[in-house]
């Protein structure tokens, strides 16, 4: 199957096509609708001592030699991932049936990182979350059943728990301070992407760097006006303004989304952008691109206030129906109905991120 959609201007032999998506060349998301899942939770088989440790969940996360994977494929397994192209750190509640007393045990206690798997047989299949057990609790439903949830995020450590500290001299750029906060931060991720323009961004003078770094990376986001997130253990700093097909990943190829493909009722106008509901999709990611024709779309309807606001027009659907993705929520029930992607997402520009994943912004 062909992910990558080229442009239908002709191109040379070494030159990128401009663009990524033809409108009106539609490919399958999948072409076999059987689900597949796997979900693996790590835990210490050792005890972890973290009386004398000044950081207790640095010490309790490190991976050591002696711990064990459970697959908890084999039991219901309810899930729901949110995974956004904002300051907010991906998370994901899952819940596990009827595991053994021992098991639960172990996990409640020793557990301390999840990898969910989710999607379709041979095609459409993915990794949808990994991130670091924050808090589990156990019940029972329906007076038979026990139920473990877990609670995870996606680069906790890095965001909550993590502080960075450094000096810079007169004449460093804003890449090299944001190699520096993945570098210098103890737990540090993986810097997957940074745009151009932080190259542009030259320091007058030195200075230094102190605190946690998502305050540090805010800042520097703000200044180019882009955004920046982590997604599975990954730092993306990105500009509104780079170019598609410059990001990494999937981020820039377009997913096709229609009735034949797994789209689901018709996809709403809000503030801003859409919203749309699809079949389970681990294609789709934060700031990946989508294309959902508009002829599908329910487009909103315009807002009458009083006389001295007037009448408050929405804004225009994309005229390519290219949508760039701000945020995705993956939910699903391997016994059960539920088996969805829930995308919110704005003209491909991006720009108007922050207002969409706000609900204090309106269109006033």
């Amino acid at each position: 199957m062909k992910d990558i959609f080229q442009n239908s201007e002709e191109t040379t032999e070494n030159e990128e096509p401009d663009t990524i998506y033809t409108p009106g060349y539609a490919v399958s998301s999948s072409l076999n609708w059987m689900r597949n899942y796997r979900l693996k939770v790590y835990y210490h088989t050792d005890k972890v001592d973290t009386k004398n440790s000044s950081n207790y969940y640095e010490t309790f996360s490190q991976e050591k030699s002696t711990d064990r994977v459970l697959d908890l494929s084999d039991f219901r397994i309810q899930f729901s991932v949110r995974r956004c192209a904002m300051y907010y750190p991906n998370q994901a509640v899952i819940s596990v049936y009827n595991l053994s007393a021992q098991t639960e045990s172990n996990i409640i206690s020793e557990g301390y990182r999840v990898i969910l798997e989710a999607g379709y047989k041979n095609v459409n299949y993915g990794q949808i979350f990994d991130g670091t057990v924050i808090q589990c609790n156990r019940y029972k439903q329906n007076g038979t059943d026990f139920v473990l949830n877990i609670l995870a995020i996606d680069g906790d450590q890095f965001l909550n728990e993590k502080m960075c500290s450094f000096s810079y001299e007169k004449g460093q750029t804003a890449r090299q301070q944001v190699q520096n906060i993945c570098s210098s931060t103890s737990g540090a991720v993986t810097l997957k992407y940074a745009s151009p323009d932080l190259d542009k961004i030259v320091m007058s003078k030195g200075g230094a760097v102190y605190g946690q770094p998502k305050k540090t990376l805010s800042d520097i986001a703000k200044t180019i006006n882009g955004t920046w997130f982590i997604d599975n253990g990954e730092l993306y700093m990105i500009a509104y303004s780079d170019s598609a097909k410059n990001l990494p990943g999937n981020r820039k190829t377009a997913v096709e989304l229609s009735p034949s493909t797994g789209l689901l009722g018709n996809p709403q106008q809000v503030n801003y952008g859409i919203k749309a509901r699809c079949l389970l999709n681990p294609k789709l990611m934060p700031y990946g691109l989508i294309h959902i024709k508009n002829e599908y779309i329910t487009e909103q309807m315009v807002s009458v206030g009083s006389y001295s606001q007037g009448i408050t027009f929405p804004y225009t659907l994309d005229p390519n129906g290219m949508y760039r993705i701000c945020s995705i929520t993956f939910t699903g029930d391997n016994r059960g109905n539920e088996w969805y992607s829930d995308v919110t997402a704005v003209n491909q520009g991006g720009n108007m991120m922050a207002m969409l994943t706000d609900s204090s912004y309106t269109a006033n």
